[in-house]
């Protein structure tokens, strides 16, 4: 291993390892090491303490926590597979990890890990998935009282674009350098919003992938003096950031198992199986994906986000949407956002679907209509309940849906739960009498430039 390791980092001309792991507020933690350490740290890891698991977003400890000062360590132990120079920061290589528990075995509280699970489960299914994320975030500039969007430009326009090419060329050249494939980078709905499209890989790389990605945007808004928020709702007025997830399901012999082969318009059983399994479970899926405060002032009726649990041909009102027709059919879900940590978000969207496809569910008639301007009422006449309208409400889901808590596996189901009722907590305290659409200073100091 010691020859490998400094073989590949020479080739990359690091002198200076960052080894990375992301907690459950997607924030990448991570030690650095030096080109003498490079073989042991691979070899055997570095350490963390577990009570890292236990600090909310906002650096605090959470009371009585499950893991704490005598809890002990686990390691960061890096994938060689994700390897990758850091383009703009010179001498430096980047790393993913997996987590093990102090004697090098697999740990249960490891999200990446959990993904690896469910992919598991879904080949034990004959299955594979093939998965991209799309992901939209604002650039901000800091003024005197906190911040505003750093473009006015309209949707989609070649202006702002061009406006902000040199950044827009160096996002892509370092994506380029890091062997991330890039579907498309464009200027968003919102004042200041940009999307990133990636292009679809088995699950973990998808997550990988878009994790440093998300490193790429934020690192070199900061070097151009801006801030790049994946903030679900950084300001009331203005669109929301959502991370949106496509799944493709594919037999072992290489045939796509979405769509129905028979008719261009439909999909397969197993592709419908997989919607039922989708909608079965979104509302604990939503503690998931939809993680903080801040994610619900997003999921509002009219909004552009789904809020309500429907599945839909070409509709983007729906919270599952198949955007395409015949071979190669997909399954967009919408109602996730950057502050998920991605593993555990993809993890429930596979989960989900291995569920549906075991139990053999069948998906209800599609969507036909904007479901966001309907009412609650209207919706749920269609068989559309609404999408929890508030953490609390997805966190309780979470804890009584025992196939999504299966699928954190124990440790992760209850410290997960334990961080978020904390956040919440501290969200509560703040925000006062604050109306469920207002966006509050303490969204945007706890969330704004972490997330």
């Amino acid at each position: 291993m010691s020859s490998e390791v400094a073989n590949r980092l020479g080739a990359l001309g690091a002198d200076f390892l960052w080894i990375v792991y992301h907690d459950y507020s997607n924030l990448a933690r991570a030690k650095v090491v030096t080109r003498d350490r490079f073989a042991e740290a691979v070899d055997r890891g570095v350490s963390f303490a577990k009570a890292n698991w236990s600090i909310a977003i906002n650096d605090h400890l959470i009371p009585h926590p499950g893991f704490a000062a005598d809890s002990g360590d686990f390691l960061a132990r890096p994938d060689l597979s994700t390897l990758v120079p850091v383009p703009y920061r010179a001498r430096v290589a980047e790393v993913l990890s997996d987590l093990t528990d102090e004697d090098g075995g697999p740990w249960d509280g490891d999200p990446r890990g959990r993904l690896k699970t469910q992919v598991e489960a879904l080949a034990g299914l004959g299955l594979r998935a093939k998965v991209a994320f799309e992901t939209e975030f604002l650039l901000a500039v800091p003024v005197e009282d906190g911040w505003r969007p750093a473009d006015r430009g309209r949707m989609f326009t070649l202006d702002e674009v061009e406006a902000r090419w040199g950044w827009c060329a160096r996002v892509l050249d370092a994506l380029w350098a890091m062997k991330i494939p890039v579907h498309q980078l464009g200027k968003e709905y919102g004042m200041g919003q940009y999307e990133l499209s990636l292009l679809p890989t088995d699950p973990v790389g998808a997550v990988d992938r878009f994790l440093l990605a998300r490193q790429v945007i934020k690192a070199l808004a900061r070097d151009d003096s801006l801030v790049a928020t994946f903030m679900p709702k950084p300001f009331a007025e203005l669109p929301g950031n959502g991370l949106h997830v496509h799944i493709s399901l594919w037999r072992e012999d290489g045939n796509d198992a979405t769509s129905d082969a028979t008719d261009p318009g439909a999909l397969s059983d197993t592709g419908l199986a997989a919607v039922a399994g989708l909608l079965d479970h979104a509302p604990a899926q939503a503690a998931l994906g939809s993680p903080t405060p801040n994610s619900y002032k997003r999921l509002l009726p009219g909004s552009w986000a789904p809020a309500h649990v429907c599945w839909a041909f070409g509709n983007r009102a729906a919270l599952v949407r198949v955007p395409s027709r015949g071979a190669g059919r997909r399954l967009e879900y919408r109602s996730g956002d950057a502050s998920a940590n991605p593993y555990l978000l993809l993890g429930g969207l596979l989960g989900a679907i291995a569920d549906g496809i075991a139990r053999a569910r069948v998906a209800p008639p599609p969507i036909d209509g904007d479901v966001g301007h309907w009412t609650d009422e209207e919706a749920a006449a269609y068989g559309a309940e609404r999408l929890p309208a508030s953490l609390g409400a997805a966190l309780d889901a979470l804890e009584s849906d025992e196939a999504m808590r299966a699928m954190l596996g124990p440790t992760i189901a209850r410290h997960y739960v334990e961080v978020k009722r904390y956040e919440l907590a501290c969200y509560a305290d703040e925000a006062g009498e604050a109306k469920p659409e207002e966006v509050t200073p303490w969204e945007r100091t706890t969330y704004l430039e972490p997330l």
